[in-house]
C-alpha cells in the first residue's frame, strides 16, 4: 500500500479496493481513486471503503451490474442513472467490509475543482471535495489525479473572507447570543444543542479558512485539526467538553469563550469586530467575563 504507518484495517481495505479497481471494464474509466480513512491509513475495524472512478461518460447499469455479479458483492444498492446526470452510486458488501463506490463524469470533477480553485465555492460538503481529492490515493491513474492534488496545494485568497462574513452574518445581531441562554432557561436541550454545534461547525470552518487548509469531513476533527497552526488551546477537548457535559450555564459560557479565543485569532483585516464584541456582552451579561 503507497501508504506508511497504516493500519492493519487500512492495508486490508486498500487490498480489497485494488482489486475491485483491477476487475473493472475500460468503461469505468482510467482514473480510479481510493478515498476516505482508507487513503490516509487510518482506517479501524469500523471503516468502509470509498472508492470512486472518474468516466468520460457513466456506465450503464447494466455494466455496473455486471462488475458488482463479478467481484462478488452482495446486499447491493445499485443507482439508476438518469438524464444529465453526472454522478452515480452502489454500496455493497465485500468480504464482510460496506463499500461505496461512485462513478463521476471527469469533465464534471475537473469543473467542480476549476470553481473551488477560484473561490467560488463556500458550502462546506463542496469544500470537502478538496480535502477528499488531496488525501486521495490511485489505484489507477493516468496522471490526473496527481495534477489535481498539485492544484490544490492552492487555497483561493479569497475563500476566507466568504467565509467569515457567513460567520458576521450571523454573529453581530446584538441579541444574536442571548436565545442560546433562553433555549437552557426554557429547558430546551435539543434546540440548544442544535445552536451550539451550528455555531461551533463555523468556528471551526473560520479556523481552517485563515489557516488556509481545506475543510475536512468534521469526524475526523481530532487528526485534522494538528493541521492547524492557528487555533485556540486545547481546542478538540473544549468542543468534546461542550457536547458531552451535562447542559448548563458554564458550558454555555465555554462555547462562547472558545468563540471569543477563536475570534481574537482571526487577522483584523477579516474585521470579526462587532461579533467579538457581541460574545463578550453575552457573557458579561451572565457574569462570565469581566
Amino acid at each position: 500500500m503507497p501508504l506508511l504507518h497504516s493500519t492493519e484495517a487500512s492495508r486490508l481495505r486498500y487490498k480489497i479496493a485494488q482489486s475491485l479497481a483491477d476487475m473493472a471494464s475500460s468503461s469505468f474509466g482510467q482514473e480510479r481513486v481510493l478515498t476516505g480513512s482508507t487513503s490516509r491509513g487510518i482506517a479501524d475495524e469500523y471503516s468502509d471503503i470509498e472508492m470512486m472512478f472518474y468516466v468520460d461518460a457513466l456506465p450503464s447499469y447494466a455494466e455496473r451490474e455486471q462488475w458488482l455479479q463479478t467481484v462478488g458483492a452482495r446486499d447491493i444498492v445499485l443507482d439508476h442513472e438518469k438524464p444529465g446526470e453526472q454522478e452515480v452510486w452502489a454500496t455493497f458488501y465485500i468480504h464482510d467490509i460496506w463499500v461505496e463506490a461512485g462513478w463521476r463524469v471527469l469533465a464534471a470533477h475537473e469543473q467542480d475543482l476549476s470553481n473551488l480553485l477560484a473561490g467560488n465555492v463556500t458550502a462546506h460538503m463542496s469544500l470537502m471535495l478538496a480535502w477528499i481529492t488531496i488525501y486521495a490515493v490511485p489505484l489507477r491513474s493516468a496522471g490526473a489525479l496527481a495534477r489535481w492534488q498539485q492544484l490544490l496545494t492552492h487555497y483561493p485568497e479569497t475563500l476566507p473572507q466568504k467565509i467569515i462574513d457567513s460567520a458576521n452574518e450571523y454573529w453581530t445581531q446584538p441579541q444574536g447570543f442571548a436565545i442560546r441562554w433562553a433555549l437552557l432557561k426554557r429547558g430546551e436541550p435539543m434546540a440548544l444543542t442544535n445552536r451550539l454545534l451550528a455555531d461551533i461547525w463555523l468556528l471551526l470552518r473560520i479556523l481552517f479558512a485563515i489557516n488556509h487548509e481545506w475543510e475536512p469531513d468534521w469526524k475526523w476533527l481530532r487528526s485534522e485539526s494538528q493541521r492547524l497552526t492557528i487555533k485556540p488551546d486545547r481546542l478538540v477537548e473544549r468542543i468534546n467538553d461542550i457536547f458531552t457535559k451535562p447542559l448548563c450555564e458554564q458550558i454555555i459560557a465555554d462555547y462562547l469563550l472558545l468563540i471569543r479565543d477563536t475570534l481574537m485569532l482571526v487577522p483584523p483585516s477579516y474585521n470579526m469586530t462587532r461579533a467579538l464584541i457581541n460574545v463578550r456582552e453575552s457573557l458579561r451579561a451572565h457574569g462570565f467575563e469581566g
